[in-house]
């Protein structure tokens, strides 16, 4: 799979003037700095721009055939899913604040006893709530959470674009990885930055 029609015009556009902000890029563009912000980390990460803080980003002169996107992007997200933060329905908000410190997750899964997934709480639901609210030491999180089927949830078959393209679609640092279509077992979690970690391991394994 090659670069997108909007990472190629970045590219040339930097191939052109470098260094130029996201601002300057975005509004040349025609669009907003968040739209393009996984453009510009993707061809950060795997080395076709570097970014100077302050400065912009810079047009490297790297071949881009150095690195299969085909086989990049058509991985499956099975072998880079990360462990998730698990909590039971009755658990309380503290054990709840707790819980996303100590393990420094963005947000917790709410399971059965057969970890299956009932609903998630992010750090800004907890946030949310705590300012809103004086009696939390009652609360648990099943008054907290946010329910099925209102969540996104993936499968471990599902490929690194796909999983990508969710993630950017919905505006979410995370989503819960379920055993398949069928059962919503909880088996793991997918992230932003993991899935940036994975492009930096592939393009140094191409240096």
């Amino acid at each position: 799979m090659e670069l997108t029609n909007r990472q190629q015009q970045i590219i040339n556009m930097t191939k052109k003037t470098s260094p130029m902000t996201s601002e300057q890029i975005a509004t040349k563009l025609g669009l907003s700095v968040p739209t393009i912000r996984g453009d510009l980390r993707l061809l950060t990460v795997v080395g076709i721009l570097d970014s100077r803080p302050k400065v912009g980003y810079e047009y490297t002169g790297m071949e881009q055939n150095r690195l299969n996107y085909s086989k990049l992007y058509d991985k499956k997200i099975s072998t880079i899913v990360k462990k998730p933060a698990l909590v039971e329905p009755n658990t309380t908000l503290q054990e709840c604040v707790n819980s996303l410190f100590l393990k420094d997750a963005g947000s917790l899964y709410v399971v059965d006893d057969n970890q299956e997934l009932l609903g998630l709480i992010s750090r800004k639901d907890l946030l949310a709530v705590t300012v809103s609210n004086r009696d939390t030491e009652s609360m648990v999180a099943s008054m907290v959470m946010t329910r099925m089927p209102n969540l996104i949830t993936v499968t471990p078959d599902m490929t690194i674009m796909e999983v990508g393209k969710l993630l950017l679609q919905h505006e979410v640092d995370s989503l819960p990885v379920v055993k398949n279509a069928k059962s919503f077992q909880v088996i793991g979690k997918i992230t932003k930055n993991r899935l940036f970690e994975y492009f930096i391991e592939a393009n140094m394994d191409n240096n």
